[in-house]
């Protein structure tokens, strides 16, 4: 580096006169002679911060002359083509064409085979471990519903500025996005101080399968901070409601409809039991990024045929709760309920059991990565963001019980769009969320 190039540097960071004065009674000689000494020299007494923000911008730059709309269009074509949905999930098929991908760039991954043609996928870039900034998507979506399609659900079409598909939104255009910014950051060698990982997950529609998976072979004790880019937006989410999903059965006893006092409706002792639920008042009512914790009646089976009795009868429970409220609790407060209704009621047979237990999450707004990430969003956009929560849980749920990870959830699309007909992505989200991450590992490890 020239002497010349040095003061270039510094005359865009600080002006000229700055720089003029700080290299005051540095010798000529060592200007000539030295001109890494001039840059060592003038560094120190400016401190490094915005040098390096300086460095980090060109690099960023230089990113985004490098990044390629009708590539990025075409990965996420190939992505949205695979049906990796229940019962068969196929999310290997996935895991498959992020690989090639990420090959084409030079970045290794580990696929691990979770059977059954399902698999995770873990690619990391950097030039040590820490820290490790985990980029997050899973590969699964939900089953297209059969009618109503105006698209072929996996055909990837393109009309009027948005990708068509199930799962454009939710979320292999977040898991696009976040793979082509890994790519490129590799490409142009960004000088990234720790570890970027990029986790692709299998199953996190059916309760966080792969995160599980993961957690259980790798723990997250060795995450900094984590990025998911599920769809919001254009908003910015550090928090996301906990969930618990609880099955509830209630037993009767076989007998003809005409001659019921002789046996025991288990549907109607189960319409009790709900009435009961229905009344639940939660100990936390309201959350400044969440709102409401919400208690819903999502399924109910009972019954064969008609003309008889049904003597089991099977609901699911839906609750999303917030920050202060405690599952245990919950849990101990249903007990409570069943236990008075059995003082009242002999006949009443009932069982519960808990599906899912995820906690919600909740990252303290002056975390350093917090920061970085609402810096980060003004500096890509021109305009500053309003943090927000989110009412769905993803897989950073399955990797926090035991650590406090610092999270944001900022993807392409809206979720509104979520597992309905005509799922889509508008494709200037999607490029905008590309740029995003580009720019927020760069921040974040420099």
């Amino acid at each position: 580096m020239t002497s010349g190039m040095v003061f270039a540097y510094l005359y865009r960071l600080t002006g000229y006169n700055r720089v003029k004065k700080q290299v005051e009674g540095i010798k000529k000689d060592s200007i000539t002679m030295y001109p890494r000494y001039l840059f060592l020299r003038i560094l120190r007494i400016l401190r490094t911060k915005s040098m390096v923000r300086y460095f980090m911008t060109t690099k960023y730059e230089e990113c985004l002359r490098l990044l390629d709309e009708k590539e990025l269009r075409e990965f996420l074509a190939d992505l949205i083509k695979i049906k990796s949905y229940p019962p068969e999930f196929n999310e290997k098929d996935v895991a498959a064409v992020v690989a090639r991908k990420l090959d084409e760039y030079g970045i290794d991954c580990k696929i691990d085979d979770l059977g059954a043609n399902r698999a995770n996928l873990i690619a990391t870039i950097g030039d040590k471990a820490r820290p490790n900034l985990v980029y997050g998507g899973h590969f699964d979506t939900v089953p297209p519903v059969d009618d109503g399609w105006d698209y072929d659900p996996f055909g990837a079409t393109i009309a009027d500025g948005r990708m068509y598909g199930r799962g454009t939104c939710d979320m292999k255009g977040g898991v696009a996005a976040m793979v082509m910014a890994m790519c490129l950051l590799k490409k142009t060698s960004a000088d990234l101080s720790g570890m970027l990982t990029f986790l692709g997950t299998a199953g996190e529609e059916v309760g966080c399968f792969g995160a599980k998976a993961y957690n259980d072979t790798y723990g997250a004790d060795h995450i900094d901070a984590m990025a998911i880019s599920e769809a919001s937006n254009k908003k910015m989410f550090f928090a996301e409601k906990g969930a618990l999903w609880i099955k509830f059965t209630t037993y009767g006893k076989a007998a003809h409809p005409g001659v019921s006092w002789e046996g025991v409706n288990s549907l109607e002792k189960m319409f009790k039991f709900l009435n009961e639920l229905s009344k639940y008042k939660f100990s936390v009512s309201n959350h400044e990024l969440l709102g409401e914790p919400t208690l819903n009646i999502t399924t109910t089976h009972s019954g064969t045929i008609t003309n008889a009795l049904p003597i089991q009868c099977e609901t699911t429970v839906d609750i999303r709760t917030v920050p202060g409220i405690k599952h245990q609790d919950i849990i101990n407060d249903i007990a409570v309920i069943i236990d008075n209704l059995k003082k009242e009621d002999k006949d009443l047979k009932i069982e519960y059991e808990v599906i899912n237990d995820f906690s919600p999450l909740n990252t303290d707004l002056e975390d350093r990565f917090a920061q970085i990430s609402l810096d980060t969003y003004e500096q890509v956009f021109g305009c500053q963001a309003e943090p927000s929560g989110t009412y769905y849980f993803t897989d950073a749920v399955a990797l926090t019980p035991k650590k406090d990870l610092p999270l944001l959830i900022y993807g392409p699309g809206n979720p509104l769009n979520n597992h309905k007909v005509n799922e889509y992505v508008e494709l200037d989200q999607l490029l905008d969320s590309t740029k995003y991450y580009i720019r927020l590992a760069l921040n974040y490890l420099s």
